[in-house]
């Protein structure tokens, strides 16, 4: 497989973190370049990293890539007013996806949310539904969406209620239909999205928590 170079947005998050990582020991991918606001600290030959400013994405430099992964997300905790949060988690991610388009990449893939619909009564789970609804009609080759349930996983943050619903999730038994909320760990995730990336797809796929589980 020729090698390629990956372009990742959100890369010091749960997901994003991990992911780069897998990126960087990958021999599929040549370089691996992080769009951050400030150094992620790593070290490594196949490593570049972008300080950019989300905001300005619009106008400012883009690089050139071949598959692009979007990692971008916010809480409530860290931005309770609604319209920061979408700024977030839609303005940014669609701002990505399209700028990864312009300069020429042909595979996006998207981290979302188990419930993502649009129209949901739920502010989160509609966002990420729009989001969802207006990405996969950008165009590119292959749009790979990935919907896990909770996370777990090792925060650089302190999340106590998340922490807690972790813990209490741990003693229900998920089976049935309740199976795909089972919470997901981001290595899993991240793991799954690595398979993928090996595969010669066209059009959009979804992998959900208990699909993912199943890789």
């Amino acid at each position: 497989m020729e090698s390629k170079t990956a372009i990742i947005a959100g890369a010091s998050g749960l997901i994003g973190r991990s992911l780069t990582k897998e990126l960087l020991r990958s021999e599929n991918y040549g370089q691996v370049i992080a769009l951050v606001r400030k150094p992620l600290g790593i070290q490594h030959d196949k490593l570049k990293e972008q300080i950019i400013n989300f905001d300005e994405l619009s106008s400012a430099e883009f690089p050139k890539g071949d598959d692009v992964f979007c990692c971008l997300g916010t809480t409530q905790k860290k931005t309770p007013n609604q319209e920061d949060y979408r700024k977030v988690d839609y303005d940014y991610c669609m701002n990505f996806a399209k700028r990864a388009l312009e300069e020429g990449a042909d595979r996006l893939f998207l981290i979302s949310s188990l419930g993502a619909k649009r129209g949901a009564r739920n502010f989160y789970l509609n966002l990420k539904g729009e989001l969802e609804h207006d990405i996969s009609f950008l165009n590119f080759r292959t749009i790979y969406i990935f919907r896990p349930s909770l996370l777990r996983g090792d925060r650089s943050e302190n999340r106590p209620g998340e922490k807690f619903a972790q813990a209490f999730t741990r003693i229900i038994p998920f089976i049935g239909p309740w199976k795909k909320y089972r919470p997901i760990h981001a290595d899993k995730v991240v793991d799954a999205m690595m398979k993928v990336s090996q595969q010669e797809d066209k059009g959009c796929y979804f992998y959900d928590s208990l699909r993912m589980q199943r890789m």
